[in-house]
């Protein structure tokens, strides 16, 4: 794409992407009072900018999930920065000190994902409730074996992390007639949750959620303080019919135990699109048991995703110029 410059600008953008990309196509779409310093992933990438040129930027725009130590080699050369954006809605990979505890305001794509990751969710309900992988070995043996199936009518879905996507998930679910139950820190209910009639468990509650519930969808955020916050007691807690779905952060999960549990036939199944370490190694147990249904991180992969995520960029960055209150502000301290 072309660089664009202008002292007046009330928004000087650095983006951190590669030049080429197609999605870079959406910046074209800028207000006349933004323009776009330079282009790169890292200081090499953007040698040719003069000082001036690092002075005047304002606003960083991080494309995709560039390691947080390119990050603090670019910082010091950015010493009038207000706002960074990444566009991404997890921001775990890029904190570091002098970001967390320095006036930066930081905001994230929330929502952008939400409505694909909760397709994944209730995809992943029928997997197991229609018995999907039975069904494709019938036809491919050419057998015709009725069996008896599930609804999802009257399930219970659990929601670790009743965020943006735990809400997106549970919209979906209650046209499929399920009952939502539902964890986080806050217990007050607003006015529609009220009269949707959530249950709201907090989070020393977690056993108990994960007892009363038939499906379980974990959208948590990477913090310290959810490393492994669902764990081998919240998985043994679990109904012998239940299923553990995760579209949040690998980390969050406790992923020998929920091995254990799947390998010993406790839980009836999982479905995990991310997972402690990724790409998932090739000895994980994971990929060899039946009752798994593993994808690559990619639940949201969609062929629109990172347009859509500028377009959200362009939609906050007008609040900016305008001098208004930006939305999908990070809590830098709480990581989310």
């Amino acid at each position: 794409m072309t660089v664009q410059g202008s002292e007046t600008s009330k928004a000087r953008i650095l983006v951190l992407h590669t030049p080429d990309a197609p999605e870079l196509e959406v910046l074209k779409k800028l207000p006349k009072d933004a323009h776009i310093v330079g282009v790169g992933r890292t200081l090499e990438d953007l040698s040719g900018l003069s000082d001036i040129d690092w002075q005047s930027v304002n606003v960083l725009l991080n494309c995709g999930s560039p390691v947080k130590r390119n990050l603090q080699t670019l910082w010091p050369h950015l010493p009038n920065l207000q706002w960074l954006h990444s566009t991404a809605a997890g921001v775990e990979h890029i904190l570091f000190p002098d970001l967390v505890d320095g006036p930066v305001t930081l905001t994230n794509a929330k929502g952008n994902f939400s409505h694909s990751l909760a397709e994944y969710t209730l995809a992943a309900c029928n997997w197991f409730a229609k018995n999907l992988p039975r069904l494709r070995a019938q036809q491919k043996a050419k057998e015709w074996i009725p069996f008896d199936v599930e609804e999802l009518r009257g399930k219970t879905l659990g929601v670790v992390g009743y965020g943006d996507i735990g809400q997106s998930a549970a919209r979906i679910a209650r046209a499929f007639k399920m009952n939502i139950i539902a964890l986080r820190r806050r217990e007050e209910l607003s006015q529609q949750e009220e009269a949707e009639g959530l249950k709201v468990y907090k989070p020393d509650r977690l056993n108990e959620l994960m007892a009363d519930s038939d499906y379980v969808v974990m959208a948590l955020p990477y913090t310290p303080d959810t490393h492994h916050f669902v764990n081998a007691a919240a998985i043994n807690s679990m109904r012998p019919n239940g299923v553990l779905i995760n579209v949040g952060r690998g980390k969050t999960l406790e992923e020998t135990a929920l091995v254990k549990a799947l390998q010993q036939k406790r839980i009836k199944g999982a479905a995990l699109d991310v997972t402690e370490v990724e790409p998932l190694p090739k000895d994980s147990p994971l990929y060899e048991l039946d009752n798994v249904l593993l994808s690559p991180h990619c639940a949201d992969r969609t062929a629109e995703f990172q347009f859509e995520a500028l377009d959200q960029f362009l939609g906050i960055l007008d609040k900016f110029i305008k001098g208004e209150a930006l939305y999908n502000i990070v809590d830098k301290k709480s990581g989310y």
